[in-house]
């Protein structure tokens, strides 16, 4: 069993696996009486998450990508009711340039024992429902996620909702919703998932351009990072992606405050490189358990 270091609030050694599992999401919920919207970020010391390859598309540096993050975000969203995408996702998913966040807890995947994990803790599917935040309606929903019985709900602009095409989207599973006049309004899409859906448990896994909105709504609770004990070069700011814009860190996010951190050595990424990285949360101040 490989074990890892917490350092913050106490210090001890904790099994990696299960890690994000033993954060009860759901119970938190129902202890301060209403939903928890959560994200999860792998970044460099800097902040970086994504930085623009040849093709001219943000990916995740190999120097970052390893399978102890990936598993804890797995373990995240194994938790949420609802996860919310961005219509870039499903562009990229494609042209088979994508992660899969849509099926793998299904049987015979990568994650199925977490499905089957949701499934004994009493979630209705081995996969959450999905919801999208887009401006434009220029993605096409595969159809394993249509015949999948999960809902689907489209967050995009009041007068794209209105549109011919918007309206040939919605059925008995999906549904669009206009949620603000330039943009998606951070402060209406948690609404209507939480108050209006009843999701307890709402997991954004989408980029920075959505966590935004989720900040500026005041409508984040828990920001999960893990952080690689390294930097990625890059001598134009523009062909990366950072957490937050204009270069600002976390540490600037007043509004919340460090809640754990644990450290994990030797970590092997897809590069092949070994490095050290850390399992951080931050919580909103104002959230209370």
């Amino acid at each position: 069993m490989l074990m890892i270091n917490q350092v913050f609030p106490v210090q001890k050694q904790v099994p990696l696996e299960g890690l994000y599992l033993g954060q009860r999401l759901r119970e938190m919920a129902t202890e301060i009486g209403r939903s928890v919207v959560l994200t999860d970020f792998l970044a460099d010391k800097n902040g970086v998450v994504a930085k623009s390859g040849k093709a001219g598309q943000f990916q995740i540096p190999a120097e970052l990508k390893n399978s102890s993050d990936w598993g804890r975000f797995q373990e995240l969203m194994a938790q949420a009711e609802v996860i919310i995408s961005g219509g870039a996702y499903f562009k990229r998913l494609a042209a088979n340039g994508a992660q899969d966040i849509l099926y793998q807890f299904e049987p015979g995947n990568e994650f199925e024992k977490l499905g089957q994990w949701r499934l004994s803790a009493g979630y209705k599917r081995r996969s959450p429902d999905v919801a999208i935040v887009t401006r434009h309606l220029d993605f096409e929903l595969p159809e394993e996620l249509l015949r999948s019985g999960r809902r689907i709900v489209i967050f995009t602009t009041d007068s794209m909702a209105a549109f011919d095409q918007a309206r040939a989207l919605n059925k008995a599973d999906t549904i669009v919703v206009g949620s603000g006049e330039a943009g998606v309004d951070g402060g209406r899409l948690i609404a209507t998932l939480a108050n209006g859906m009843g999701y307890r448990v709402i997991m954004m896994v989408s980029g920075p351009n959505v966590l935004d909105l989720l900040l500026a709504a005041n409508r984040l609770d828990l920001l999960y990072v893990t952080q690689a004990q390294v930097e990625i070069p890059f001598d134009d700011l523009a062909s990366v992606q950072t957490i937050l814009g204009a270069g600002k860190k976390i540490s600037e996010l007043k509004e919340f405050r460090l809640a754990h951190q644990f450290i994990q050595e030797n970590v092997v990424t897809e590069d092949a490189s070994l490095i050290s990285q850390s399992f951080l949360r931050y919580d909103r101040k104002d959230f209370q358990r």
